[in-house]
């Protein structure tokens, strides 16, 4: 899939240059990737290993946080290890290289991981970051992640009710409050008009 292995390559490369997705050139997805992209092209050099370190380390933190959800829901160690494991080899390795659906679903797994915590810590400030993941999961590739903004956001609502702690909602509508907000002060910084976005 040589149009897909390279989507990102070139984007975040063109990012590198000074130009913008939207303002300079069209996307056919959302455009979080190529900036993230184009950050390890800053630090790691104009690459294909900086490339694929960029879909290493996203593998190794999906690997890390899903082993620690494991040991939260006390799954024993032996079988957490041999979970992560598993998620180590099915991951990223399916494609090698950075790819919008699958970081819109693992952005969605983060915020459903963050929901787990939230709730087994009984901590709602925690579902502040849930939230902020599920726009990083939009603003990646719009589907899958809004279906899982439509269910988790009747979850957080459900919720809320059922636990009578209204801190839950407003810390999950504060998460995505700051990213619009930083979303915004993005498009206002860079030039770009919200029409053509």
């Amino acid at each position: 899939f040589p149009f897909d292995t390279f989507f990102h390559y070139d984007n975040g490369y063109r990012i590198l240059l000074g130009e913008h997705p939207v303002k300079d050139y069209w996307i056919v997805h959302g455009f979080l990737i190529d900036y993230i992209q184009a950050f390890f092209f800053k630090f790691f050099g104009n690459e294909w290993k900086s490339y694929l370190y960029h879909s290493s380390i996203f593998n190794s933190c999906i690997v890390l946080f899903s082993y620690y959800i494991f040991r939260l829901l006390n799954i024993e160690i032996k079988k957490s290890l041999a979970f992560s494991i598993s998620i180590a080899v099915l991951a990223y390795p399916v494609s090698g290289t950075p790819f919008v659906d699958l970081h819109s679903t693992y952005f969605s797994l983060f915020a459903t991981y963050f929901g787990i915590v939230a709730i087994k810590k009984e901590k709602s400030s925690i579902w502040f970051w849930t939230s902020l993941f599920l726009c990083l999961a939009f603003f990646s590739k719009q589907v899958p992640a809004g279906y899982t903004i439509v269910v988790m956001s009747i979850f957080v609502l459900f919720l809320t009710f059922k636990e009578k702690n209204i801190y839950i909602i407003l810390y999950y509508a504060a998460g995505a409050l700051f990213f619009l907000s930083l979303f915004f002060i993005f498009l206002i910084l860079n030039k770009i008009s919200i029409y053509d976005f």
